[in-house]
């Protein structure tokens, strides 16, 4: 065989193999396609069969947090039933304690008394048997006498103490919690709504209401407006004033003669004196000013000292301010008698007691503003409640927010003292009060204060000491000066600054001869002006305007929610400087700033809408409502109650009997109250065999006092009456309310049927 031949049968081979090769490629290929088809078959059924037993473990595991929720909420439905049984087992192991020991007590008493009883019947028994034989024992009849004497004063007291009853409706007690120096810093807690009862139902048999006077009395600054109730649209302001004219107020501020007798002048005319160079050392009588800080809760130090009593002073003005009153509306309304047909609100500050505001109505009778002391022709309204009505019907109908749930913030700016109070509109053209009203002594006239305190510096303690006290008058003709001049064209933007000079010799020449050596040699040199720059009075507003918005920053704290409008109103509001700080700071706070066109009348305008106010609601009862339709009670008010000393009580406040005396707490400070919703609770003698009880009502700005003897506790009054001489316990249902200014209080005797109503005569 040649090379040819077997090169062609090992070539047939090869192809034969290669044949084979690529059958066997191709049937491996159809293998391995076989096998991925079977593998994704699996694939796709295990997956599928994963996929269900993966659904029904998350079903089973949705089914145990179920179940684990519902076991929990039993759970804690166990614990809570749980703890709600042990806190009645404990207040029945309480009450039951008690009871035991009030028990005991009665049983101690009752063995006590029988004694007494015994002992006394044994002598009665030997002084009749010495008596049949006329042989007394002297000391018998007088130990008898003692002991029938002290079984008698057992009884024969006025205490009552307090019972609980399931058909009393009793005011919230529970107070809120303070930050540091803020007034409240929660929203206060509402007390559930009770029936209303009208106070104000009549105004006497004296003749119908038609006008009404709102009177303004400030510390510094005083004024009134008044109105026709047939023509409520149009009220009037006055501004008459003698030395005045124009201005809605004028100063509060009265001269005497030299022995303070009799009033020369009083307001403007009262102060500024414009100077006499002939004048040298010619001493005067100091007008009378400020006395109405003897009113409040202003400390004694800060009290400014008067040559007459207060209250003197305070009768005297209102007296003057008074005769233009019936003056102006005799002027407007000839044929109106005051005295029938005027109802005057007059305003107060809020801090003011009840017994300072018996004090101002018992000063407006002396003044002959009213013909009887208790007369419903004088009403009071708190100062930032007259502004707060005052803005919801004027600021707030002209920006357009005057919808119900509106709640915006009044800054009252007055002469001696800011007051800052959060109202919201409730509805129906009524007033709920947010927080407590906040304020400080911090008003314009303390930016006077402050210009004093500079000249001070300049022309020494000494000299401006001698010019006040010997020539008060010329002294407040420079202060109005530097008013005019300085203070009120002051907007705090320097480039507007007009440099101001203060001519001592042209202002103030009796100051002159006060000034000592070396001060007199620098002020002639600067021919005795002295030059107030823009720092300078900046650095007299800094102080005050500070402070005032530091209240502001903690009143908004307070509301715990959004304020978006806030009115400034009163005098020192119209200063631009403060305007422009107060918006520089609460800009990207409150969305609405705004100062009426008149601020200065805000309040006693306020005032006579109010009044406004009242005599509608009478007239028409059957729609009765006030403008001012809830408040925050600034004070606790309580009642004296006797009842059995228990463990954990002081020792030293143990009496007879093993009693004690206590505050029982009728309305915490801080609650929010509906204007005369009436709240009850009972009370009861303390034993058959008394003839009378009295109610002595306390109030204190303490949340949780326990006596009533505590500091700052203070009497409000005492309604005392008699009991139906029966021998049961009588049981007496206390009612009281909280009117427009007033508390007033109902006792019924369910046992006697009797019943009383007062509103307390307070001793002044």
């Amino acid at each position: 065989m040649n090379l040819l031949e077997k090169f062609e049968k090992l070539n047939n081979k090869l192809t034969v193999l290669l044949e084979e090769n690529k059958e066997l490629k191709q049937q491996c290929k159809n293998l391995q396609e076989e096998n991925e088809e079977l593998k994704e078959k699996f694939n796709e059924r295990d997956y599928k069969n994963l996929q269900e037993e993966n659904k029904k473990l998350n079903q089973h595991l949705l089914n145990l947090e179920k179940q684990k929720e519902i076991i929990s909420q039993t759970l804690e439905e166990y614990k809570r039933k749980h703890k709600n049984l042990q806190e009645e087992n404990n207040n029945l192991n309480e009450r039951e304690k008690h009871f035991k020991q009030h028990i005991q007590n009665l049983e101690k008493q009752k063995n006590d008394q029988l004694e007494i009883f015994s002992q006394n019947l044994e002598k009665a028994l030997g002084k009749l048997e010495l008596d049949i034989l006329d042989e007394v024992n002297e000391n018998d009849i007088k130990s008898l006498n003692e002991n029938n004497k002290s079984l008698i004063d057992n009884y024969d007291n006025d205490s009552i103490d307090y019972i609980e009853d399931p058909f009393a409706k009793e005011a919230p007690n529970e107070g809120p919690k303070l930050a540091p120096q803020a007034t409240m810093t929660s929203p206060p807690k509402k007390a559930p709504r009770k029936k209303s009862v009208n106070h104000l139902r009549s105004w006497g048999s004296h003749g119908e209401i038609r006008v009404v006077v709102g009177l303004d009395f400030g510390t510094t600054y005083s004024g009134f407006s008044y109105c026709h109730v047939e023509n409520s649209r149009n009220i009037r302001t006055y501004d008459m004033w003698p030395e005045n004219l124009g201005n809605f107020k004028t100063n509060t501020a009265l001269q005497y003669d030299d022995s303070y007798n009799t009033v020369m002048s009083w307001g403007a005319p009262a102060l500024a004196k414009r100077p006499n160079r002939r004048e040298k050392n010619i001493s005067e009588t100091k007008p009378v000013e400020l006395f109405k800080l003897h009113l409040g809760n202003l400390s004694e130090n800060l009290r400014p000292k008067l040559p007459i009593d207060y209250k003197k002073a305070i009768t005297d003005y209102l007296r003057e301010i008074g005769k233009l009153i019936k003056e102006a509306i005799e002027r407007s309304f000839p044929k109106i008698d005051f005295y029938e047909s005027v109802l005057l609100i007059l305003t107060v500050p809020t801090e003011y007691s009840e017994k300072d505001k018996a004090i101002m109505r018992e000063c407006a009778h002396n003044a002959e503003l009213i013909t009887e002391k208790c007369s419903n022709k004088l009403q009071f309204t708190t100062e930032p409640e007259a502004a707060a009505i005052y803005c919801m019907n004027s600021s707030l109908q002209e920006y357009d927010l005057s919808t119900t749930e509106t709640t915006f913030t009044i800054v009252d700016c007055g002469g001696g003292t800011i007051d800052i109070t959060i109202r919201k509109l409730i509805g129906n053209n009524q007033l709920g009060e947010v927080t407590e009203s906040t304020g400080d002594y911090c008003g314009g006239t303390f930016v006077d204060k402050e210009f004093i305190n500079f000249l001070r510096k300049k022309l020494g303690d000494s000299a401006i000491d001698s010019f006040i006290n010997y020539h008060y008058g010329p002294f407040q003709y420079m202060v109005q000066n530097f008013c005019k001049y300085a203070k009120i064209p002051f907007t705090g933007d320097q480039s507007e600054y007009r440099p101001y000079e203060l001519d001592i010799q042209e202002c103030a020449p009796n100051l002159l001869q006060y000034v000592n050596e070396e001060t007199r040699f620098k002020m002639e040199e600067n021919e005795w002006l002295v030059e107030i720059d823009y720092d300078d009075v900046k650095a007299m507003f800094d102080p005050v305007v500070n402070k005032i918005i530091r209240l502001i920053h903690l009143q908004l704290s307070n509301a715990q929610e959004e304020c978006p409008t806030m009115i400034l109103v009163g005098g020192f509001s119209e200063s631009k400087y403060l305007q422009k700080r107060i918006r520089e700071e609460f800009q990207h706070r409150v969305k609405n700033i705004s100062v009426p066109i008149h601020p200065t009348a805000a309040t006693l305008r306020g005032a006579t809408l109010y009044g406004l106010s009242l005599k509608n609601s009478v007239d028409n009862f059957d729609s009765f409502h006030y403008v001012i339709s809830s408040r925050i009670l600034k004070y606790t008010y309580g009642i004296k109650v006797r009842n059995y000393w228990m463990e954990g009580d002081p020792i030293e406040r143990k009496i007879r009997d093993g009693r004690i005396d206590r505050f029982h707490c009728l309305a915490r400070r801080g609650v929010q109250v509906d204007i005369n919703e009436e709240f009850t609770t009972f009370f009861t003698p303390l034993s058959p065999m008394q003839s009378s009880v009295s109610f002595r009502i306390y109030y204190t700005t303490e949340y949780n006092a326990k006596y009533c003897d505590e500091p700052g506790m203070k009497l409000l009054g005492k309604l005392t009456i008699y009991l139906s001489g029966s021998s049961q316990l009588d049981k007496l249902l206390f009612g009281f309310s909280f009117g427009q200014m007033e508390f007033a209080v109902t006792v019924k005797n369910e046992t006697s049927g009797q019943y009383f109503r007062t509103k307390f005569d307070i001793d002044v």
